[in-house]
């Protein structure tokens, strides 16, 4: 038997919860791939319920839910965390001209480059000597 997968919408104050927590507001939107904007979105969250936590990651069922998002809301980019065994969609919206095609990336923050330096076992100063190197490459392609 296959459990039904529903979607609820999470309300202003949670919303607001959520992002002032630092591991969850590391993903964040940042550009408007429309118009270029890098500031002033609008954050909507959705908890989607009825999928079990080793599914979370499971390519078919996030693409059930992303083609769900663009049908049904017209939203263009969604993404997905998990959060206190919650699954949560966060998707953003152009202050500028309403896209929904919004550009997220990670802030590294020194909280988070210290967790990786845990993690590593390589120095902070290392770690950020090899994401500049890193990032010379991936410029130059």
């Amino acid at each position: 038997m296959t459990s039904k997968i529903s979607i609820e919408k999470i309300y202003q104050l949670e919303v607001k919860r959520l992002l002032e927590d630092t591991k969850f507001s590391r993903l964040k939107p940042i550009l408007c791939s429309h118009c270029g904007k890098k500031t002033g979105f609008e954050r909507r969250l959705y908890q989607i319920k009825g999928v079990p936590k080793r599914k979370h990651f499971d390519e078919e069922i996030q693409e059930i839910i992303r083609n769900h998002f663009k049908q049904n809301y017209s939203i263009e980019h969604i993404f997905f965390k998990t959060v206190d065994r919650r699954f949560i969609v966060d998707t953003a919206t152009c202050g500028n001209c309403q896209s929904t095609a919004i550009i997220y990336d990670i802030e590294l923050t020194s909280d988070l480059m210290s967790e990786i330096s845990k993690f590593t076992g390589k120095s902070e100063s290392q770690l950020l000597k090899d994401l500049i190197v890193f990032t010379d490459k991936l410029t130059k392609d």
